[in-house]
């Protein structure tokens, strides 16, 4: 029974998570293929985000180019979250966020493509409190 068990396990769990939400083992299922590098940038690389965001720039397919470079221009903070219990009659506790030492900065490569992107209209409407933004990451 162990052995059906765990051999049905083996078989199943890639199959059936394969085309769902991708968890960071389950990349190397799609290794040699196109879902690859997405399934990674999924994951937060901000690299593959990045020359995901460009190979979309240059083909021209703005709204994923933008989409793609701005996952790959956003720091990424750890911040943790801490519950405080009610306390003097309180209905309610408190949650207190308590920022991350070192976050992950952003891509900047993304963040100049980005601003400039904005600041020219590059497919988009120009809008310099965007590219502002992006530039000043």
């Amino acid at each position: 029974m162990q052995f059906t068990l765990k051999f049905l396990v083996l078989i199943k769990l890639p199959t059936s998570v394969a085309d769902c939400s991708y968890s960071i083992a389950n990349c190397n299922y799609f290794s040699g293929t196109t879902k690859y590098n997405t399934c990674v940038a999924s994951q937060g690389d901000k690299e593959i985000q990045n020359q995901l965001g460009l190979t979309a720039y240059h083909a021209g397919d703005m709204n994923t180019a933008i989409k793609w470079l701005k996952k790959a221009a956003e720091p990424v903070s750890d911040d943790k979250l801490m519950y405080m219990p009610a306390v003097g009659g309180q209905k309610y506790g408190t949650v207190m966020r308590i920022p991350d030492k070192n976050p992950v900065p952003g891509h900047r490569g993304a963040q100049g493509l980005l601003a400039r992107i904005y600041a020219e209209g590059i497919g988009v409407k120009k809008n310099e409190k965007k590219s502002k933004h992006y530039r000043e990451m």
